[in-house]
């Protein structure tokens, strides 16, 4: 998996950087509301409410991403029979209050002057070298 490009990390800054509530979607998954006790921002920082445990993560991309921390960004071909359209998503592994997170996320720069980007899943990262940054 090669590093994103500078060019990926200045838009992905800028959305995470953004003040703004809409500019970073989190999926269900990322949010934690279900199932898994390994997966999702409310159960990995069980302390703080959703929207300081988002917040706190968008700090901690900033940080990364200010530190020279890439993203790995991976390619995924899409399942016509699952409706899923091919994708490329960036894998960030880096330190959120404390705990080691792998945080994958999709960029969406068709319109370069205002991106977004979805929190697809967040999870513990248990990978040697995990949250090196942040």
């Amino acid at each position: 998996m090669p590093p994103a490009s500078d060019e990926v990390c200045r838009l992905l800054r800028r959305v995470f950087a953004d003040t703004a509530s809409n500019v970073v979607e989190f999926t269900r998954t990322a949010r934690g509301v279900g199932h898994r006790c390994d997966e999702g921002l409310v159960a990995l920082l069980p302390d703080m409410t959703f929207d300081q445990a988002r917040d706190a993560l968008k700090r901690a991309i900033v940080h990364f991403l200010d530190e020279g921390g890439k993203p790995n960004e991976t390619h995924e071909l899409g399942d016509p029979e699952m409706k899923l359209d091919p994708a490329t998503f960036y894998e960030f592994r880096l330190t959120c209050e404390g705990r080691a997170l792998y945080v994958k996320v999709k960029l969406d720069d068709t319109d370069p002057d205002e991106p977004t980007a979805q929190v697809v899943s967040v999870k513990r990262d248990d990978s040697k070298g995990g949250g090196q940054h942040g």
